[in-house]
């Protein structure tokens, strides 16, 4: 692997204008870059990953996130499209979950189950957004407030979500939030990724790494029954393979997520350390993914709405791209064998994933 020459600019970062909603409130995109030419564009709206500028082996430059040709569509984001995710990612069986002796209960918008909080998370909120700066970093912070009772959840919920583009090529995410309540609290970013960019139709041919020895294997409603060994088994991913090779192999696991849809337990959980990582053999691009969060959800693109027109006009194919969201596994508020995700009033919840960017040799 090398990294990219790196040129005589300094990072920065700027905003313009986006989208104006039916009330008038101005949605902005805020675009940072460093030193070599890489750029993210993030709106305040969702804190949307809404552009990602990688360069290939040949120093061509391509957006590697999926997003949508119409701007309007953000205001519901129906393929949470680059979104933070919250207050928790992934699915709660039956959309209800008892804390402290009490029953609450969520929005089933996913069949019998909730999915990523229901229908307005925090992929859909105006988020208030700072911007800051370092000689070799720029960072934007977006801070929302959730209101007690917001999406059926105890408690009021202050985050902070700050996105950094430094020169090494690493764009950071560090999620931050305090509670006046016992809560659930699972965040992430669901942004889709096909690293060889506008060209490459499908991901099956990216070769993926996961240092987990398990996966969460699920029921007919992708609800967790227990954690398997990956050994033996087509998610098994300790050393790099094509996600072709394994996604089209025969047995409900893969049938129920439609391909990979499906949690990794990360190995060795509480430490901030390099846990994946994902390359595209025909550009070079290659991404490496650290992060502090317990488990992974991969999920490989396999229900992508084939009609919704993407970023250049044209619909996103099935497995057009994968999100890696690193989370608490899916129903772990259910689940007191599985990490719990609960933020005790007077606690500061706190995570770090960081994406890698590099060349893999030709």
């Amino acid at each position: 692997m090398k990294f990219f020459d790196k040129m005589n600019s300094m990072n920065r970062i700027t905003k313009s204008p986006f989208l104006q909603t039916a009330d008038g409130s101005q949605i902005t995109l805020y675009t940072i870059k460093n030193a070599n030419g890489l750029s993210a564009g993030i709106l305040d709206l969702g804190g949307v990953i809404q552009s990602l500028s990688v360069p290939d082996r040949r120093n061509k430059f391509d957006d590697v996130v999926l997003s949508y040709q119409d701007p309007s569509l953000y205001l519901s984001n129906p393929m949470f499209f680059g979104g933070i995710i919250g207050r928790v990612s992934n699915r709660i069986c039956q959309g209800r979950f008892e804390l402290d002796g009490k029953i609450y209960t969520l929005p089933k918008n996913d069949g019998p189950n909730n999915l990523h909080s229901g229908p307005e998370g925090f992929e859909t909120r105006i988020w208030q957004a700072a911007t800051t700066s370092t000689p070799d970093s720029a960072s934007l912070i977006l801070s929302l407030s959730s209101p007690e009772g917001d999406q059926g959840y105890p408690g009021k919920l202050n985050i902070r979500v700050t996105y950094t583009l430094g020169d090494a090529n690493r764009f950071g995410i560090l999620y931050q939030a305090v509670s006046s309540q016992a809560t659930p609290l699972s965040l992430t970013n669901h942004s889709y990724f096909n690293l060889g960019g506008p060209a490459c139709s499908n991901i099956l041919d990216h070769m993926l790494w996961i240092d987990a020895d398990s996966f969460t294997a699920v029921d007919e409603n992708l609800i967790p029954t227990t954690n398997y060994p990956v050994a033996g088994t087509a998610f098994d991913f300790r050393s790099p393979k094509a996600i072709r090779s394994a996604i089209f192999k025969e047995g409900e696991q893969l049938q129920y997520g439609k391909g990979f849809d499906h949690n990794w337990v990360l190995n060795d959980p509480a430490r901030f350390s390099k846990k994946l990582m994902l390359s595209e053999p025909a550009s070079g691009r290659m991404v490496s993914v650290w992060t502090d969060m317990p488990g992974v959800h991969f999920y490989a693109g396999g229900v992508i709405d084939q009609t919704v027109p993407g970023r250049f006009g044209v619909p996103y194919a099935r497995y057009g791209g994968l999100c890696l969201e690193t989370q608490f596994p899916p129903d772990a508020v259910n689940r007191p064998d599985f990490p719990s995700p609960i933020l005790q009033p007077g606690d500061k919840f706190e995570s770090r994933t960081t994406f890698e960017f590099g060349i893999i040799d030709a």
